[in-house]
């Protein structure tokens, strides 16, 4: 497999929850190309994350893909339980979760969508946690790195659904990042602007094009990000090259949150 570089260990795997989405899957060609065994996640589609695990095959390295519903505590629990039978253990985890959403105000906003981006994003990451951080510690520590949104440092009317829930994966970072640091397991997190990949291109056609217009128009680079740039932010943090990085994150947004 030609790598530009080997920044994962072979031994063991890089565990990716949701890889089969559109930021997913450039984070799971990516860290595989710089030699990391990968087992990605899917929810509901399996065609995706089946071509997910092709293309990194087709490249020279190995993959798996597996069904998971991380709001279900049982289903995280056993996609870890899965990555650890299929390579030994898993040093690196990866939350690339997240759901469509509408930009309302918080006044006009639908009480059960605020608790489905609640269950999907806070739930679903704290369940994460609770499933693989046992692990991390049996084998001496790795990384933790989740997309939040660039939206945790600049506020932007309408966008309650994506920065409210994503405020508190920020929070629950830097709690892992302080309390799991002396057993050598780092945790961070980067924060997206608006990608040309992913969620945001069903919400272009959407309501949600005019929030994402204006973030567009205010972000100082000017233009929309792709999905490679996040994934290079997350595969350095999640890699060795990061090794004295924890607790932070970092904003990939084009200068949207400076």
């Amino acid at each position: 497999m030609s790598q530009e570089r080997q920044d994962f260990s072979r031994d063991g795997c890089a565990l990716v929850y949701a890889g089969s989405g559109g930021l997913g899957q450039e984070i799971c060609r990516l860290i595989a190309s710089r030699g990391a065994n990968v087992v990605l996640t899917y929810h509901s589609r399996k065609t995706a994350a089946d071509e997910a695990v092709a293309l990194i095959e087709a490249a020279g390295g190995r993959a798996l893909a597996v069904q998971c519903d991380v709001t279900d505590p049982a289903s995280t629990k056993a996609a870890a339980e899965a990555a650890g039978k299929a390579f030994g253990h898993f040093h690196t985890v990866i939350s690339a979760t997240g759901i469509l959403f509408d930009t309302p105000f918080i006044a006009d906003m639908n009480p059960q969508a605020f608790r489905d981006v609640i269950e999907a994003d806070v739930f679903g990451f704290f369940n994460i946690a609770q499933a693989t951080i046992p692990a991390l510690r049996a084998n001496g520590g790795g990384s933790i790195t989740a997309l939040v949104t660039a939206a945790v440092k600049h506020t932007i009317p309408g966008d309650g659904l994506s920065s409210t829930p994503k405020s508190a994966l920020a929070t629950i970072i830097r709690q892992i990042a302080k309390e799991e640091g002396p057993k050598g397991i780092r945790a961070n997190g980067v924060g997206p602007g608006v990608i040309n990949a992913g969620m945001v291109l069903p919400m272009l056609a959407t309501g949600a094009k005019e929030l994402l217009d204006f973030a567009t128009n205010t972000t100082p680079l000017q233009r929309l990000g792709e999905a490679i740039e996040i994934a290079e932010a997350v595969a350095f943090l999640a890699s060795e090259r990061a090794s004295y990085i924890t607790g932070h994150i970092l904003m990939a947004d084009g200068g949207l949150s400076a």
